[in-house]
């Protein structure tokens, strides 16, 4: 569609109120059959069709001839064009099942089985495949290498959850999940290697926990980790709608409160080398508040987890000439948030007045 933003909340919005029009000509014409008009247009030499739709991308599946496959594109071309909208050359394919098309980012065909007989199948494109390969090859660039371990690692695993959640439920996607986490053992060994100036050998020693790596608080999961999950047809409803328990004329709308997404978080720090400061802390110092200040403390004395510890510069980072002298183990301290908050407050306040 011609005008609005590619990967917008609206677009898909629009999607579904333009062809909404379209999804019922199908239906009436097409999808409404019963078992028997079915077998009867066979009977007399006519294919049935499948239509799919999600948001402005759909496909129709057809079990006749190439000619009425045509034919179909031929109508929806003109269909659409009723209602103002043009469809795609480049992009509308006319494709037999044993060779396949791609779908939502899937790989859709018919091949042969393990018993031997041809079955549909749903698998992983080779392409997204690529792009995952090279996002983590970006990400462990040698450019990277002043970011922390951990939260370089917390950003791959971000990455690697999303694509196999999103692809666990394809046709023997172990395979290729193998083939990645071959490519991402090696990518992070190199990535380490070059970091902390080691050979191979000592970054296993020091960084390799089974088949994978990580520090004393974080661990990369490996994508072979997702298991492979049949998909289960279910029952559709309405999810922005409450279920009706009761049938009734109006179902209430139920609102959600939607994140808003700049980009992917990738591991990239503001300060870079804060996370793994933090570990240090943490190994060293130990979890309990340093300051624990009264009435302002939740903690009081008892140790924290180690996600709700900050660090704190006991003499403010801005007293020094050189930052990097402030982030020495004598100036940091393990605190609790609210602790941090009141700390940084009255540190600048005290600045403010010497200014």
């Amino acid at each position: 569609m011609t005008g609005t933003p590619q990967g917008g909340i609206v677009s898909p919005l629009l999607a579904n109120i333009y062809l909404h029009t379209l999804d019922k000509y199908m239906e009436s014409k097409y999808l409404k059959l019963s078992d028997w008009q079915r077998r009867q247009r066979r009977a007399q030499g006519n294919g049935n069709y499948l239509y799919v739709r999600y948001a402005d991308d759909f496909v129709v599946l057809c079990n006749g001839t190439k000619a009425e496959a045509l034919a179909m594109k031929e109508e929806l071309k003109e269909r659409l064009s009723t209602m103002g909208l043009t469809l795609s050359e480049e992009k509308t394919i006319v494709t037999h099942i044993t060779e396949g098309f791609d779908f939502l980012g899937y790989r859709v065909i018919r091949s042969l089985g393990t018993k031997g007989k041809m079955i549909p199948k749903v698998l992983i494109p080779e392409k997204a495949v690529k792009r995952l390969i090279g996002e983590v090859r970006r990400r462990l660039a040698p450019s990277s290498t002043d970011e922390s371990t951990s939260t370089t690692i917390m950003g791959l695993n971000r990455l690697t959850r999303g694509w196999c959640e999103y692809y666990r439920c394809t046709n023997d996607p172990a395979k290729v999940f193998s083939k990645i986490e071959y490519e991402l053992f090696w990518d992070m060994a190199h990535w380490l290697g070059r970091k902390y100036d080691m050979d191979m050998p000592a970054v296993m020693r020091r960084f390799r926990k089974g088949n994978t790596f990580g520090t004393s608080m974080t661990t990369l999961v490996m994508p072979t980790e997702h298991k492979a999950k049949r998909f289960v047809a279910k029952t559709w409803h309405n999810p922005y709608t409450e279920p009706e328990k009761v049938k009734s004329e109006k179902a209430r709308i139920k609102y959600e409160s939607l994140p808003t997404y700049n980009q992917n978080w990738d591991g990239h720090e503001n300060r870079q080398g804060q996370g793994d400061l933090r570990e240090e802390i943490i190994l060293l110092k130990g979890t309990v508040c340093a300051l624990n200040m009264p009435g302002i403390c939740e903690s009081k004395g008892e140790p924290l987890h180690p996600s709700e510890v900050e660090v704190d510069h006991i003499i403010p980072r801005t007293r020094f000439k050189d930052p990097m002298k402030a982030d020495s183990m004598d100036n940091l301290q393990p605190v609790c948030t609210p602790c941090h908050r009141a700390k940084t407050k009255s540190d600048l306040r005290v600045l403010s007045r010497m200014r």
